[in-house]
């Protein structure tokens, strides 16, 4: 497979996978801020809560000089539809059918349709006006992008060989996946104990809220899976455990990671849709993005949650996100060829 084309299918599943993490967040945080109340302190709750929105998503710096207060009215507007923000969703969508116009007639015709149907669709102005018209509006956008991105993956699972483009795809979407979860959480857990003065175990003892924890739980649809492992009610503790070590459910860190690694794991070795020809300089003696995204699965795997609150939440989640930006950087030096070759590594 030409470089040029892993990369355009690897940036497709991260795109998707981050405008779909984006509403999901977004629709989250609308639901839970509303029912807050109009008291002054209930608005300055309201008000971390959406600068957290900002946080997870790497916008925090557009709204770093105050002149605009981060609120209802103003964040979701420019996380959905801000032509400024390369991370909106309407800009992840416009950049994954970038990518797949490279692709066109690589890619079945009903996984350019979907993409380029709701790529219109978020274009048009009546849509972009009825979804900023208020929380009712712009929370069904959310849903309507959630159910996109769902559409989106079933058929790509229905239609796309499972060869060499296929294990990219699934690299960027489930890195994407694993990044951002974490992410979520650690913003979500510094927001939600408060006091960093405290330990982890007195901070998680001491939250008798369990609706943000709920929150975070429906974000990532994972309530349902949540009480079919307690039945304690929801303790901050057991939402962490659960979202960052199960190996069972799609959107945890350890499953994500999991996914990576078996990708590239394909990419990498002989697998069974291996087509013959010689190895290339990215096997997995040599893989650095190999190697790291499985200390990290190793790692994972292996880790008990007392280990990671023994840690720190905080410093553990980080460290997370650090190797997943350096599996991405791997990824993107190995595999993508951002610099002319010379004549031994094309001859190699």
């Amino acid at each position: 497979m030409l470089s040029r084309m892993a990369e355009s299918l690897y940036w497709i599943g991260r795109y998707v996978e981050r405008a779909e993490q984006t509403a999901r967040i977004t629709d989250v945080t609308f639901n839970h801020t509303l029912a807050m109340g109009s008291t002054v302190e209930a608005e300055a709750r309201r008000q971390r809560h959406w600068q957290t929105l900002l946080h997870i998503v790497g916008e925090t710096h557009a709204f770093a000089d105050g002149a605009v207060a981060a609120d209802e009215d103003t964040v979701p507007a420019h996380v959905t539809f801000a032509d400024d923000n390369p991370n909106s969703i309407v800009n992840c969508i416009g950049n994954a059918l970038a990518n797949a116009r490279t692709l066109r007639h690589q890619v079945a015709t009903e996984m350019w349709e979907v993409l380029n149907r709701f790529h219109l669709d978020v274009q048009r102005p009546a849509r972009r006006r009825r979804a900023t018209a208020g929380p009712e509006h712009a929370s069904l956008f959310c849903r309507s992008v959630v159910e996109f991105s769902m559409l989106y993956q079933g058929v790509i699972d229905s239609t796309m060989p499972r060869e060499e483009g296929w294990h990219f795809l699934q690299a960027g979407k489930f890195l994407e996946r694993a990044e951002k979860t974490a992410r979520a959480l650690d913003a979500n857990y510094r927001l939600l104990v408060g006091d960093a003065t405290r330990g982890d175990r007195e901070a998680l003892a001491g939250t008798h809220d369990p609706q943000p924890w709920a929150n975070v739980l429906r974000a990532l649809s994972a309530y349902e899976s949540y009480y079919r492992v307690s039945s304690t009610g929801v303790h901050p503790g057991s939402v962490l455990e659960l979202l960052v070590l199960s190996a069972v459910l799609p959107r945890s860190v350890r499953f994500s990671v999991a996914q990576v690694d078996a990708a590239l794991e394909h990419i990498t070795d002989d697998a069974p849709a291996y087509d013959g020809s010689l190895p290339t300089a990215s096997s997995a003696e040599t893989s650095e993005a190999r190697r790291t995204v499985g200390r990290l699965h190793g790692e994972l795997a292996y880790q008990r949650f007392d280990d990671v609150v023994d840690q720190g939440i905080h410093h553990y989640l980080v460290h997370v996100q650090r190797q997943c930006y350096r599996v991405g950087e791997c990824v993107e030096d190995e595999f993508f060829a951002h610099r002319p070759l010379t004549a031994a590594e094309v001859l190699g």
